[in-house]
C-alpha cells in the first residue's frame, strides 16, 4: 500500500480519550487489538505524538491542515476530528501561517521539514531497531541504551516503554515506521493535553468565536460574547489581540434547556449560562434553543 494512503494511528499515553490510540482515518479512538491488526497487516502507520493533535486553520485562506497527515483536509473532516476529542484547533495567522505554507511546500517536493508551530509535536522519524530497540530488549551500546542509562527507571506508559513494547511485539522491520518525538515530545504533549483540558473546562471564560462556512448569517464568524456576526478581519483582530479561541460549529449553535433544573447550557463554551444570556444569543440569530 502507498504510504500516502496508509491509515495513521496516533498513540499517546497522555490521551484524554477512552483509549491511547486514535485512528485519524475514521476519526475515532480504537483499542489495542484493532491497532495491532491494522499495523501487522501493513495497512497502518503508527505515530507517537500529543493527543489531541493540531488541526491548523490557516486564517487567510480558511483552509485546514492536518499536522499528522501533513495535508490539507476538508472542513467536514476537521469538524469530525475536533468533535471526537482527538484533535484541537490551532488558528494560524501572519508569520505562523506563512511558515505552515512553506513547510507544506517543502513536504510536497519531498523534503523533511520540522513544523515550527506551537502545540504541534516536533517529531523525528525513526525505526526502533535503528535506535537499539529489539525483540529481546535494548541492545547494548545503542542509542536506546544510552537514553535508558540517563532515564534510570523507565516509567510505564512513557514513550521509551512504548518503543520497547513495539519492538517486543515484532513491529520493527515492518512497513510501519514509528515517529518518536524524543525529549521534545514531553513538552509538546503536555501543552496539547493542557489545551484539551482547558477547552473541556466548563468554567472556561475565554471569548469564543464560532466559524462556519455554511451558516446563514451575514458572515462566517459569530462572536458569542458580543452576540453578533462579525467580518473576517474583525475576527482575525480579536483572535490576535484578546484571550480568544475559535471553534468550528454549525450556526446557529444549540443552547440546551434542561427541563428538570430549568438551566441553559451553552454547547460552544461548555458552561451553564443565565436565561437572559441564552435569550440574547437566540434573538441574535447565532444560537437556537434545544430542549
Amino acid at each position: 500500500m502507498n504510504n500516502r494512503n496508509k491509515r495513521i494511528i496516533i498513540h499517546s499515553s497522555r490521551s484524554p480519550g477512552p483509549t491511547q490510540f486514535f485512528d485519524t482515518t475514521d476519526g475515532v479512538f480504537i483499542d489495542e487489538t484493532h491497532t495491532m491488526h491494522f499495523i501487522n497487516s501493513g495497512d497502518a502507520e503508527l505515530k507517537i505524538t500529543d493527543i489531541p493533535y493540531a488541526i491548523e486553520l490557516r486564517f487567510t485562506s480558511l483552509t485546514f491542515f492536518d499536522s499528522v497527515k501533513l495535508c490539507v483536509i476538508p472542513e467536514t473532516e476537521a469538524k469530525k476530528f475536533l468533535e471526537s476529542g482527538g484533535a484541537c484547533l490551532k488558528v494560524l495567522q501572519g508569520d505562523d501561517e506563512r511558515q505552515s505554507l512553506e513547510n507544506e511546500e517543502r513536504l510536497l517536493v519531498g523534503a523533511t521539514v520540522a513544523s515550527g508551530t506551537a502545540a504541534t509535536a516536533a517529531s523525528v522519524a525513526s525505526i526502533p531497531f535503528v535506535m537499539g530497540f529489539t525483540s529481546t530488549g535494548v541492545a547494548a551500546g545503542s542509542t536506546a541504551a544510552g537514553i535508558q542509562a540517563g532515564i534510570g527507571s523507565v516509567a510505564a506508559g512513557s514513550w521509551f516503554a512504548t518503543l520497547q513494547s513495539i519492538a517486543a511485539t515484532t513491529l520493527i522491520g515492518t512497513a510501519a515506521p514509528v515517529v518518536a518525538a524524543g525529549a521534545a515530545l514531553a513538552g509538546t504533549a503536555a501543552c496539547g493535553y493542557a489545551l484539551h483540558r482547558r477547552l473541556k473546562n466548563k468554567n472556561n471564560q475565554e471569548r469564543v468565536i464560532i466559524y462556519c462556512s455554511g451558516n446563514h448569517g451575514p458572515s462566517h464568524f459569530f462572536d458569542i460574547e458580543e452576540k453578533e456576526f462579525i467580518p473576517k478581519n474583525i475576527a482575525g483582530d480579536r483572535l490576535k489581540r484578546s484571550k480568544c479561541q475559535m471553534k468550528l460549529m454549525d450556526l446557529p449553535y444549540p443552547i440546551e434547556f434542561n427541563v428538570f433544573d430549568k438551566s441553559f447550557f451553552d454547547t460552544a463554551r461548555s458552561i451553564i449560562i443565565p436565561e437572559f444570556e441564552a435569550g440574547g444569543l437566540v434573538d441574535s440569530g447565532g444560537a437556537v434553543l434545544r430542549t
